[in-house]
């Protein structure tokens, strides 16, 4: 599969590049930092480019397939992650391209802990609102889009297993966090399953609680 990816040099981009790859997958890494790809393989291609500007994303043409890994800088109000899918929807539109994976949160419908997620909805109440505006984006286009609502990303080896919960809302069983190898893992097994079009799937790492 031809896959262009959009934030490719992020932490987990960078993790979805080198599995897609490994994988036999073609790939296109979008970046507005083409120099932070130090990555070198026959089947990889950077395209430099800002998904805030729907010519950028033009470079999608050709391509079977996009994943966005997009997510706010910092705690300030943003519109980052609506901007980049009405784009996305825009060009991906004019290229004849539906398939879509783009990241977001499980917070936005996780029900518990309830402290704990009382306190994160306060501190990332304007990321959360740019998710939700971004899945709504998406929601109303034509594209075959599926979203992966993610735990709490952490930053350690791949367990190599998740637990998903496409349409599901809390987790039965399961780890309350997700490594970022293993979010590259299921976005990768998540664009090429028909099974999943048009659903939001929430994943966390698999193991008892």
């Amino acid at each position: 599969m031809k896959l262009f990816i959009v934030g490719a040099t992020g932490r987990t981009g960078s993790l979805v590049v080198e599995q897609a790859l490994d994988r036999g997958h073609e790939v296109t890494a979008f970046t507005r930092r083409p120099d932070a790809v130090l990555l070198r393989h026959p089947h990889l291609r950077v395209a430099s480019g800002d998904g805030l500007s729907v010519d950028d994303l033009s470079q999608v043409s050709g391509h079977d397939a996009v994943l966005s890994i997009v997510a706010a800088p910092d705690l300030k109000r943003t519109t980052l992650a609506e901007q980049v899918a009405r784009n996305l929807v825009k060009a991906m539109g004019r290229a004849g391209i539906a398939r879509l994976v783009v990241t977001s949160s499980h917070a936005l419908v996780a029900t518990r802990p309830k402290p704990a997620l009382a306190l994160v909805r306060v501190l990332l109440r304007h990321s959360y609102a740019d998710a939700r505006n971004m899945e709504s984006v998406l929601r109303h286009s034509d594209l075959d889009w599926r979203i992966v609502r993610a735990n709490r990303l952490v930053d350690k080896p791949a367990l190599g297993s998740v637990l998903r919960m496409p349409d599901g809302r809390d987790f039965t069983g399961g780890l309350n966090e997700l490594t970022r190898a293993d979010l590259a893992s299921t976005l990768l097994d998540v664009v090429a399953d028909d099974a999943l079009v048009r659903r939001a799937i929430e994943v966390t790492g698999a193991g008892a609680a």
